[in-house]
C-alpha cells in the first residue's frame, strides 16, 4: 500500500458487517466509512471519494444494484467495488460482474478473506 491512506467505504444494512469490517479494515491502516443504506452509501462516495467501496445488495431505500449504477455514471471517481450478497442466485453474481464489480463475494464471508482482496484491488489502483 502506498503511503497515503486508502479510504475504504462499507454499504451495508447489517451493523455486525459495518462493525467488523470497520475494526478489521482499520487494523490493517485503511480509512473507512460506513453507510447504512444505499442513498447513504451514494451521499458518502459523493462526500469521501473512496478508493474501494464494499457493497452490500440488498437494503433499504436503495439497492446495491441502483448504487452499482450510480457509481458507474460517476466517471469521475471510479472506485474499485466488492458486491457482497447473501442471495445464492447466481444471477446476481453474473449481473453484478457484467455490470463492472471488481469482485463479488457471497454472505456469509471470510473476513481476512474479504481484506485480502481489498489490499489486492487497492495495490493496483
Amino acid at each position: 500500500m502506498s503511503d497515503s491512506k486508502k479510504r475504504v467505504l462499507v454499504v451495508d444494512d447489517d451493523n455486525e458487517i459495518l462493525d467488523s469490517l470497520e475494526m478489521a479494515l482499520g487494523s490493517r491502516g485503511y480509512d473507512v466509512v460506513l453507510a447504512h443504506d444505499g442513498n447513504e452509501g451514494l451521499a458518502r462516495v459523493e462526500r469521501d471519494s473512496p478508493d474501494l467501496v464494499i457493497l452490500d445488495i440488498v437494503m433499504p431505500r436503495r439497492n446495491g444494484f441502483n448504487v452499482l449504477k450510480c457509481l458507474n455514471l460517476m466517471s469521475t471517481l471510479n472506485p474499485r467495488v466488492i458486491m457482497v450478497s447473501g442471495n445464492e442466485d447466481p444471477r446476481h453474481r453474473a449481473f453484478a460482474e457484467s455490470s463492472g464489480v471488481d469482485a463479488f463475494v457471497s454472505k456469509p464471508f471470510d473476513v481476512d478473506y474479504v481484506l485480502d482482496l481489498v489490499d489486492q484491488l487497492l495495490t493496483f489502483k
